[in-house]
């Protein structure tokens, strides 16, 4: 027995213990196709970032974080300013 013949007959005997049917070509999953969806609306080349496409509850939440950092960076401003030039005691 050759080499070939012994090979073909190991995949013969895998492909009998295969426990999932073969796909069709034209059968697709649903959560295939609903994930497919969403990458299209983030591939869209309409000129937003990937972070600002998912709707506007995205827009709600960057402005939010743009207005907390501005907060944030007054107040480390201020308090460098306050430590830097402490109040006179008279």
């Amino acid at each position: 027995m050759s080499y070939k013949n012994v090979a073909r007959l190991v995949l013969q005997q895998n492909r009998q213990f295969s426990r999932t049917a073969p796909a069709s070509s034209s059968e697709v999953a649903e959560g295939y196709k609903q994930l497919k969806h969403i990458q299209e609306k983030f591939q869209k080349p309409d000129g937003k970032p990937v972070f600002l496409k998912g709707g506007p509850m995205d827009n709600v939440l960057f402005s939010l974080t743009m207005v907390l950092s501005v907060a944030g960076l007054a107040g480390i401003g201020k308090l460098f300013y306050e430590l830097s030039y402490p109040k006179k005691d008279d």
